[in-house]
């Protein structure tokens, strides 16, 4: 019984320091040409901000935008139009900002925009009278 105490006490810290901000909702969907990003809070604690961050392999991501942090259960968007013409496969992060500078990583999400033949037509078009 006492050990369990312990362990109770031990988890509740390393929740409390590590867990700046409990994302409860983060979703990627394409539309049109393109990404929309939507996520939900319940705690934010010291957070000044979310970096959206893009890649194309998992692996190495470059930041797309940041969305200041307003606070618990506030519902935050964004919109990655930045897509080019491309089907290609994204994959998208939160970097969570404190106000100490440290940050953590949401999960990933993959997604595939959805990029239609009309855009891409028009696109086309567009580019021979340049």
């Amino acid at each position: 019984m006492r050990i369990s105490q312990i362990t109770f006490i031990l988890l509740s810290f390393v929740v409390f320091v590590f867990a700046n901000a409990v994302i409860v909702e983060w979703k990627a969907e394409p539309e049109q040409s393109k990404i929309v990003l939507q996520w939900k809070t319940s705690q934010e604690e010291n957070v000044t901000k979310f970096v959206v961050e893009r890649s194309t392999d998992n692996a190495h991501f470059s930041d797309i935008g940041e969305v200041t942090a307003r606070g618990p259960g506030f519902q935050y968007h964004f919109e990655d139009e930045n897509l080019g013409m491309t089907n290609s496969l994204f994959f998208y992060r939160l970097r969570i900002v404190n106000e100490n500078g440290t940050f953590q990583h949401s999960e990933s999400l993959q997604v595939i925009p959805n990029i239609s033949s009309i855009s891409r037509s028009w696109g086309s078009i567009k580019a021979l009278f340049r």
